[in-house]
């Protein structure tokens, strides 16, 4: 069953918050980027802030001959006060994979520890440096740049100086696209902001060459309580010419579930129905 929440008034005070800490709305005053990121990591800190979430995502890969194969994935999410975090990420289905799950820890200010649960041995086991460069449980979005998307929540203008690329309409939302140099082990990082709710609608990710190494779509957004979230995520990697779909099937925000999900031993044990 679909749990959207919808919470236009979190919305209207996004929106008002970004206006007063934006004002250049009117198509008058000139773009200022680093003042976009400063109010974006603002909102983000504030309106936008959650303790914990839970989702299900139906993930759909295609690989260079088109072929594609569909898998479905649970994400617990929580983040504590002190600035540490914990993530548990697990297949539903197929039979095949179902059970296996990765497991990231982070204290605050360290860099994240994570396992990889295989059901079939019945252990988990700490990922090596390198796997962070690889694609998670077989889709084109690595570990690496899943902590890209979610340290881009806290850029400020002052600390990466991002220069303005322009203003482009994204489907039916109007975005200002931003870059910024040299910054998560890339020689630049191309992202567009949603002008009315200042929510990441796509990702470029560049080498030493002109194309992109990455690209990264969010679409479909939806508030879940006060936090918006992306229907869907597509990854492409124009490189291999493979890409991933993320489709957003269920959402909590802040329910409140045990920390237990998160215990190492007890991802062994079988789910209770």
């Amino acid at each position: 069953m679909r749990r959207w929440v919808r919470a236009m008034g979190g919305a209207a005070a996004a929106v008002a918050l970004a206006i007063d800490a934006w004002a250049a709305l009117d198509g008058r005053t000139p773009i200022d980027p680093g003042a976009l990121l400063d109010a974006r990591r603002r909102l983000y800190a504030s309106t936008y802030a959650w303790t914990d979430q839970r989702q299900v995502l139906r993930v759909t890969t295609w690989d260079a001959a088109a072929r594609s194969h569909q898998r479905t994935i649970e994400i617990f999410e929580r983040r504590y006060g002190d600035g540490a975090r914990k993530v548990r990420l697990g297949f539903l289905a197929p039979d095949e994979v179902k059970g296996m799950a990765v497991l990231s820890q982070e204290r605050a200010g360290g860099a994240p520890e994570r396992w990889l649960y295989l059901p079939r041995q019945r252990r988990a086991r700490r990922f090596a440096g390198q796997m962070r460069d690889e694609g998670m449980l077989g889709t084109d979005l690595t570990a690496a740049e899943l902590d890209l998307l979610r340290d881009s929540l806290g850029w400020s203008g002052a600390a990466l100086r991002p220069t303005l690329h322009g203003a482009e309409r994204l489907g039916d939302v109007e975005a200002y696209a931003l870059d910024v140099a040299r910054v998560g082990g890339y020689e630049r990082v191309r992202l567009w902001i949603g002008a009315g709710d200042l929510v990441l609608r796509q990702l470029e990710l560049y080498g030493t060459e002109s194309a992109a190494v990455k690209r990264i779509r969010q679409s479909e957004v939806r508030f879940v309580g006060r936090v918006p979230m992306p229907g869907r995520v597509e990854v492409e990697n124009p490189r291999a010419g493979t890409r991933s779909l993320f489709e957003l099937v269920e959402a909590e925000v802040d329910a409140g579930f045990s920390d237990d999900v998160f215990s190492l031993p007890l991802l062994a044990m079988p789910k209770q129905e």
